[in-house]
């Protein structure tokens, strides 16, 4: 209900605009009523599991409620999925001739709306989880991007110190007349070997100055707000019997119930006297008469009662 309902309200918003901190807390404080307390409006706290592990899929632990902030970002990243790759769309066209002629984006100051400066910030992370295959090289930083087997920057950082320009295109390299002219001379020992290294890359990478560059996911397909979302928590480990929990064939109040057993968060009297709750002095198990104390592990393996029932 919170990811039909509730959580819905926003998305058309956040497809166009980075929401502010206070309108996205806002939301989920009232995902957390929903989902804790219900209809009581006067009751507050008992949030028995951390945000961060809600939000997470059901698969890696969570209960898969969206994490709006992350889900804000893959949806506003379609827009610099399209503007890398020079869609034919308007306001690309538009953005391109009237700020970045003869600039790579992420290399120049800020340009242009408070919409498009939201947008253009989140290039770190785009770039993060793209390559770009080389056409002309407009659009790719020679030193930061990964457009070769690793960054330039990471694989020759001596003589990436000695470079005139910090942000200058893999077109104005491949345009230079000599490759001296890039860097501050003379060159160290280190850095001069990795010159000779990387004049070597450089006449062994195809280089088509006719065709433009293309940013794909690292993932080889196009880009796509739920692949991203996704491949966010891809290298979460968690326990395979979650899976079998969230498939089984029951009821949603029971599942809930269950995980609520596998993340250790059931109200017993010992998780009630471990968050300072429990008022009562004496902490047993009331179901029988062996004097344990009342834990999860009790309540459903070892409590005679319970194995009755």
């Amino acid at each position: 209900m919170i990811n039909s309902a509730i959580t819905p309200i926003t998305t058309y918003a956040m497809c166009t605009i980075k929401l502010p901190k206070g309108v996205i807390d806002s939301v989920d404080r009232a995902r957390k009523q929903f989902l804790w307390r219900g209809n009581d409006t006067e009751k507050k706290g008992d949030n028995l599991v951390a945000s961060e592990t809600v939000q997470q899929p059901k698969d890696k632990g969570g209960l898969g409620i969206i994490n709006l902030r992350l889900h804000n970002d893959a949806l506003l990243m379609k827009h610099l999925s399209k503007f890398y790759n020079k869609e034919n769309i308007p306001w690309v066209r538009l953005v391109w001739n009237r700020y970045y002629t003869n600039r790579v984006p992420h290399a120049a100051r800020e340009w242009g709306s408070f919409w498009w400066k939201d947008v253009l910030r989140l290039n770190i992370i785009f770039r993060g989880i793209s390559k770009c295959e080389l056409g002309d090289g407009p659009l790719v930083c020679f030193w930061d991007d990964l457009w070769t087997d690793s960054v330039l920057s990471s694989k020759y950082p001596r003589l990436a110190s000695f470079a005139r320009k910090d942000g200058i295109s893999v077109l104005e390299v491949m345009q230079a007349e000599d490759l001296d002219t890039l860097f501050l001379l003379p060159l160290s020992q280190q850095a001069f070997e990795e010159m000779e290294n990387l004049q070597a890359q450089l006449q062994a990478l195809p280089y088509d100055e006719h065709s433009p560059d293309q940013w794909t996911p690292k993932w080889g397909s196009k880009y796509t707000s739920r692949r991203f979302y996704r491949e966010v928590f891809n290298n979460m480990e968690a326990h395979p019997i979650l899976k079998v929990v969230w498939k089984a064939r029951c009821t949603p109040r029971v599942k809930f119930f269950a995980w609520l057993i596998l993340v250790d968060r059931l109200n017993t009297k010992s998780m009630l006297r471990r968050h300072h709750l429990n008022i009562q002095d004496n902490d047993t198990c009331v179901l029988c008469n062996t004097g344990e104390v009342e834990t999860i592990e009790h309540l459903f393996f070892d409590c005679p009662f319970a194995k009755d029932c």
